[in-house]
């Protein structure tokens, strides 16, 4: 009876979690939402390749829209970004992620080892990791961190 009675308390905490997951996104109207992965080893394609990008919890900076003269470091990891810090994130332990932000446009890094940012994305412009948030829509962002990986 007793472990009726834990499992069943299990199974209950389980489906909060998961229904506070789903309201907490259903919720967002306006912002930014995706999954961070991360990538390492041999990323080639090829017979017996088992190696995949696998969720990872990473906190996500979101600054005002930053170029490369705004960062120091070399890519894809940079030490300072030097445009505002409008917010920051924590991903779940599989990586996904949701944050609500006012329209506009952004640039999204993720924070490493040493305290490092990384970025590997730009746009023609030479903006980093540029994201665009538009009136009433969530944009899926999804980042892959692979600075240790091999292509």
């Amino acid at each position: 009876m007793k472990f009726y009675n834990a499992f069943l308390c299990g199974v209950m905490l389980l489906a909060t979690a998961a229904c506070t997951v789903r309201n907490t996104q259903a919720q967002l109207k306006e912002g930014i939402s995706g999954q961070v992965t991360f990538a390492e080893g041999n990323m080639m394609p090829g017979p017996g390749q088992k190696d995949t990008p696998k969720g990872v919890q990473r906190t996500v900076f979101i600054y005002e829209v930053a170029g490369a003269a705004d960062a120091e470091g070399s890519a894809p990891l940079y030490t300072t970004v030097r445009t505002k810090l409008v917010a920051k994130v924590k991903s779940d332990t599989a990586g996904h992620y949701s944050i609500r932000l006012k329209p506009g446009r952004y640039s999204v890094l993720t924070g490493e080892e040493d305290g490092k940012l990384f970025s590997s994305l730009s746009n023609d412009k030479g903006e980093l990791s540029p994201a665009e948030v538009l009136p009433n829509e969530v944009l899926k962002y999804n980042i892959l961190v692979n600075y240790k990986a091999v292509y």
